[in-house]
C-alpha cells in the first residue's frame, strides 16, 4: 500500500504536525519547474522523440554505465521490516540490494521464481516446502540459506520489530530448517495461496550476520544477495548502489556499474528529467503518467492491478463509527470530477476496487455507491436531527494532485447542509506515523496498489490484521476472505471475492475513485525492462542499450 499516492507533483513547505484548513476552497502555487522544462531545449531527448511501445525485456544490456532512476520519495529504512516492501516506493530499491525469492509476472500475475526454486503445498495447504537455489551468498559471504529466510521471517513476526509486514507474517504459525535449501513453512490456518504473500510481501532477506552486528544501523547500511551493494544515502536527494562483483548470477549480471535512485518529488519534474537524459526512467501511480510519456516520445509499460485512489474512513472513530455518515460522504462525491479536476481528464474513474477484468469478481462488481446527493442530503438531515452533524478533518500528504482532490472533496461536501470538513495536509513522514503506524485520524487519502488479493485483500480489510488502517470489521467479509485464502479454484473465488465487494458496496468502509495504475516510462536506451505486477523492476535484467 502507498498511503500517500506517490507525491507525484510539488510539495508545499514542510510545517510541523497537523494545521486544518477550513472553507469552501484552498488554493496551491505550484513552483515553477526546472529550466529544463520551461525551456524545452536541454537535449538528451534525441532517440526518444518517437513512442515507441516495445518489448525489450528479453533484449540484454551492455554491461558498464550508470543507471539513474527517479524516484518520487526518500525510503524511511532499507531494511524489509521497516520498508513499505510491498509497495512500487520501495521494494525496486530493496531489489536492488536484496534481490527476491519470487516476484509477480506483471501478465498474468503468476508467481515466478527467482532465488527461490519452488513454493509448493501440502494437501490441505496448511503446510508448505520452500526450496531455495544452492550456493547463494550474501555479499558479505554469508549462505543464504533456509536458516536465512527463517531469521527474517522470525523478525517480522517479532513484536518488538514493528514490522509493516507483521499483519502478514501473522499467517505463519511456525518454520523449520530442514536442510540448507529447505523451509518447512506450517500456517495457522489452510492458505491455497500462500505462494503470492511471499512474492508480494515476503521476498526480500537480509543478511542474519550482518543484521546481528548491527540491528539499529542496517536500516541505513543494508546486506543483501542482490545484483548491487549499498554505497551511500544522502537523504532526500539519492541513493547509490554498485555491482555486486559476487552476484550469484556470475559475473555477466547485472550490466550497469552504478545504480542511482534520484528523488523527485514533482511528478512533472521527474518526467522532464527522463526525457531530457538526466535520469533513465520512473515507475509512477501518477494517472497522468502513461498518456504524458508517450507524448514525450518516452516507451512506457502500464499495470492495471487491485485497489486505487481512495478516501479512507476510520470507521471506528466518530463521526465514521456511524454507516450514515460514511455512505453520506460517498454518496455525495462523483469520479469522474476528480478526474476532471485532479488528473486533467487522463485518469481512469472507477467504481471498485477491482480492475474491470478482474477474473476475481463477476463482471460490473461495484465496491462504491453511484452518486447520489439527495440521498446523501437526507442521511445528513438525519444525522443533524439526532444531534450529529458531520463535522470532520480530512488528512492528506502535502503534493498539489492531493490539494486538488481534497479541495473538489471539501467543496462538494459543503455544498450540502449540515456537513463541516477541515483539510489537514501533512509533510509524508509525519503523515506515514499519523494514518500508517498511530491510526490517528478520521478521514485520509490514501493510495494502495495490490498485486493479488491474496495477502492484499486479507491484510487490509479483515477485522483483527494490524494492517487494517481502516478499522473495518464485518463478519461476512472476514469470512469471504477466509474462503478465498483456502482454495486457488477460480470459480470459488471469485464468488468469495464478489461477496466481499457486495458487502463493501454497502458498508461504504472507502470510496475508491480512480484506478490503480502503475506505469514505467523510460528512454529508448534502456533495455531488459521487466515491470513486475507488484510495480517492482527486476534490476538484475535491465541496464543501457549496447
Amino acid at each position: 500500500m502507498d498511503t500517500a499516492r506517490e507525491i507525484p507533483d510539488s510539495v508545499r513547505p514542510g510545517r510541523p504536525g497537523r494545521r486544518p484548513i477550513t472553507g469552501r476552497a484552498f488554493r496551491t502555487t505550484v513552483p515553477a519547474v526546472a529550466a529544463c522544462l520551461l525551456l524545452g531545449a536541454c537535449g538528451g531527448g534525441g532517440d526518444d522523440k518517437a513512442a515507441k511501445d516495445a518489448d525489450t525485456s528479453t533484449v540484454t544490456p551492455k554491461t558498464g554505465g550508470t543507471l539513474t532512476v527517479a524516484m518520487a520519495s526518500d525510503m524511511r529504512s532499507m531494511d524489509p521490516f521497516g520498508a513499505l516492501s510491498n509497495s512500487y516506493t520501495d521494494n525496486t530499491r530493496l531489489n536492488t540490494v536484496y534481490d527476491s525469492l519470487f516476484w509477480h509476472e506483471a501478465k498474468t500475475g503468476k508467481v515466478m521464481p527467482q532465488i527461490g526454486e519452488s513454493l509448493t503445498p501440502d494437501p490441505g495447504a496448511a503446510s508448505w516446502t520452500l526450496k531455495l537455489k544452492p550456493n547463494v551468498k550474501f555479499s558479505d559471504g554469508t549462505p543464504y540459506d533456509a536458516a536465512a529466510v527463517k531469521f527474517t521471517w522470525d523478525e517480522h513476526a517479532a513484536p518488538a520489530r514493528k514490522s509493516y509486514q507483521a499483519g502478514t507474517i501473522a499467517a505463519v504459525k511456525a518454520t523449520e530448517v530442514v536442510d540448507p535449501t529447505t523451509l518447512r513453512i506450517t500456517l495457522n490456518g489452510p492458505n491455497a495461496n500462500f505462494d503470492h504473500i511471499v512474492a508480494s510481501n515476503l521476498a526480500f532477506i537480509v543478511s542474519p550476520t550482518a543484521y546481528k552486528k548491527d540491528p539499529t544501523g542496517f536500516a541505513r547500511n543494508p546486506v543483501g544477495a542482490g545484483p548491487y551493494t549499498f554505497k551511500e544515502w544522502t537523504n532526500g536527494d539519492h541513493m547509490t548502489f554498485v555491482k555486486n562483483p559476487t552476484y550469484w548470477q556470475g559475473a555477466a549480471k547485472p550490466y550497469a556499474d552504478t545504480v542511482v535512485f534520484k528523488i523527485i518529488q514533482d511528478s512533472t519534474q521527474a518526467l522532464e528529467t527522463v526525457f531530457s537524459g538526466s535520469a533513465d526512467l520512473k515507475v509512477s501511480v501518477n494517472a497522468e503518467d502513461p498518456v504524458k510519456a508517450k507524448q514525450k516520445g518516452l516507451e512506457t509499460k502500464v499495470v492495471t492491478i487491485i485497489g486505487g485512489e481512495s478516501l479512507f474512513f476510520n470507521n471506528k472513530r466518530a463521526p465514521f463509527d456511524d454507516v450514515r455518515a460514511r455512505r453520506a460522504v460517498q454518496l455525495a462525491l462523483d469520479a469522474n470530477e476528480v478526474n476532471k479536476i485532479s488528473f486533467s481528464g487522463n485518469g481512469t474513474p472507477t467504481k471498485s476496487i477491482f480492475p474491470p477484468d478482474s477474473p476475481l469478481v463477476e463482471p460490473g462488481t461495484e465496491t462504491v455507491q453511484s452518486t447520489d446527493r439527495a440521498e446523501a442530503q437526507r442521511l445528513l438531515n438525519e444525522l443533524a436531527a439526532e444531534g450529529k452533524p458531520l463535522d470532520f478533518t480530512y488528512s492528506i500528504p502535502q503534493n498539489a494532485n492531493a490539494q486538488r482532490t481534497a479541495e473538489y472533496i471539501m467543496t462538494s461536501l459543503q455544498g450540502l447542509k449540515n456537513v463541516t470538513v477541515k483539510l489537514a495536509p501533512m509533510p509524508i513522514a509525519a503523515y506515514q506515523t499519523d494514518i500508517v503506524i498511530n491510526k490517528n485520524y478520521q478521514a485520509a487519502m490514501f493510495s494502495y496498489y495490490l498485486s493479488d488479493a491474496e495477502p492484499g485483500l486479507y491484510v487490509n480489510l479483515y477485522s483483527t490484521s494490524p494492517n487494517n488502517y481502516l478499522l473495518y470489521a464485518n463478519p461476512t467479509v472476514d469470512q469471504n476472505l477466509d474462503k478465498a485464502r483456502t482454495t486457488n479454484d477460480p470459480a470459488q473465488r471469485k464468488a468469495a471475492y464478489t461477496a466481499v465487494a457486495a458487502q463493501l458496496k454497502q458498508d461504504a468502509p472507502l470510496w475508491t475513485y480512480q484506478s490503480s495504475v502503475v506505469t514505467a516510462f523510460h528512454r529508448s536506451a534502456v533495455v531488459g525492462m521487466v515491470l513486475t505486477n507488484d510495480g517492482m523492476v527486476l534490476m538484475d535484467r535491465i541496464g543501457l542499450k549496447g
